[in-house]
Formats: C-alpha cells, structure tokens, sequence
C-alpha cells in the first residue's frame, strides 16, 4: 500500500524542479540576434551577451578600428561599463583593435556541467602588445569569491593568449565621464585630420586655460567642424578638460 506521505512528497519534488526550471529559463534568456547590416561587418565576439533584461545594462553599437580598415563592425556590450571600456580604448590613437568577448578560458567544474570564463573585451594596441580586459562592478570585486575567481582565472589562461590581463571596476568611469565619451564617440566616427590640427594649434597658443567656445570661433571653421575637432581631440588626449563634468561651450580647455 502507497504512503500518503509519500505521493505528496513526490509531487512537491516535482513541483519544485518544475519551478527551478522555470527560474532558470527566466534567467537564460535568448540571445537577441544582430542581423546582416549591409556594408557593416558582423558580431565576431565568441559569446553574444546581448538578451532582454530587467536589471542588467546590454547595447550594442558601430565601431571602426584601424584593424578592420575603419570599416563599421558590430561591438555588444555586456554592461554599460563594458561599454565604457570600449569607447575609452577607440578613442586613443594607440589602439589598433578592439575585440568583443575575445577569449574563453575553461574553468573546474562538475563533470555534467563544465564552467567557462569569456573575458569582456581584448585590446591590442598600435605596437602589438595585446591586453585581455576583466570588467566587474566594484561592490562583486569586493567579494573574496570574486577575487578567487579571478585568480582562477588568471592561472588558467595560457601565457602566450595575451601580454597582460586588466581587471576594470565599474567605478573607473563616472556616469558624466561615460556621456561625455559617447559624444566624444559620435565625433570620433566623422574624422577630419586638417580640423583636428587646427583646433590643436589654435589651444596650444591660446592662455593656459581657455574656454572651448573661443577656440571653435577662433578656429574659422564652421561652428560644427570646429567642437566635434575639440571633442575627437579631447578623447584623444591631445586637448584637456575636467572629463567628470559635462563638456559644453563654457567649459575651460587646455593643451595637454
């Protein structure tokens, strides 16, 4: 004869599991997939972190890399501080390509469920140095679970996969920094070398500190060659500012 009790602990487990189940598939949501774009070179990265989320940050964006030829590919952000860490690198004239979800790293784990790390972004830069970049919110960096993590990760990943690996806390890049390089970006993606120069000359000569809005009058070039010059140069490093407030025409310059 069946136990009772032992009917209404099946169907709990069951239950249960059915419930878990639906948890994870919550979790594991389908990757949004980018479609051909013509004259645009496609997602290369080995991991597509691009999904619906309620919590997380994920966007996806052009980019143009003296790799590729400045020919637009697509770049997905896991993060907005991945992001951020891909916009930084584009806008200095050092870097010559920039990869997303470059390199995956096999970790220990249960027979039935091997783990893996992919790393966020690759850097490589004009002199061939190569760096794999580890980017996490600075609360989970403070965790020694984190921390543990990443030493696994560093001793498992071959030396010759890269010249070095960097670990980038959110908190590197305040959110005024971040907006400021977004429309830096926008600027970096319509060069203009003869501008570029212009504005660099015209703030090497001008008092220590000047305002912007002096320079794109000063400069002679159309109002709007003149700030997106600045803003690509600014970037660059070749023209200074208080990055952590927003760049605007009143805002002080100076040559770097």
């Amino acid at each position: 004869m069946t136990n009772p009790n032992d009917a209404i602990k099946k169907v709990a487990q069951a239950t249960t599991r059915r419930e878990k189940a639906t948890k994870e598939k919550r979790k594991r949501k389908a990757a949004i997939q980018i479609g051909p774009i013509p004259g645009v070179i496609p997602f290369d990265g080995l991991r597509n972190p691009l999904s619906r989320s309620d919590k997380a940050y994920k966007s996806g964006m052009l980019i143009r890399t003296k790799a590729n030829g400045f020919m637009p590919s697509v770049a997905l952000n896991d993060s907005e501080a991945e992001e951020a860490v891909k916009i930084e690198a584009l806008l200095q004239p050092n870097v010559y390509d920039v990869k997303c979800q470059p390199y995956k790293v096999k970790l220990p784990g249960e027979k039935t469920r091997a783990k893996s790390h992919c790393f966020d972004v690759g850097i490589r830069l004009e002199c061939g140095t190569y760096k794999l970049v580890y980017v996490r919110g600075e609360v989970s960096l403070q965790s020694r679970t984190t921390n543990t993590e990443i030493a696994e990760i560093v001793r498992r990943t071959p030396k010759d996969a890269a010249d070095e690996i960097v670990v980038i806390s959110d908190l590197s890049f305040s959110r005024v920094y971040r907006d400021n390089n977004r429309r830096i970006m926008m600027c970096h993606l319509m060069p203009d070398a003869d501008a570029d120069q212009a504005v660099v000359e015209l703030t090497r000569h001008a008092a220590k500190r000047v305002r912007l809005e002096n320079i794109v009058h000063e400069s002679g070039l159309p109002e709007s060659t003149a700030w997106q010059a600045i803003m690509r140069m600014i970037g660059a490093g070749r023209i200074g500012t208080e990055r952590d407030a927003v760049i605007d025409y009143p805002s002080y310059i100076w040559s770097t």
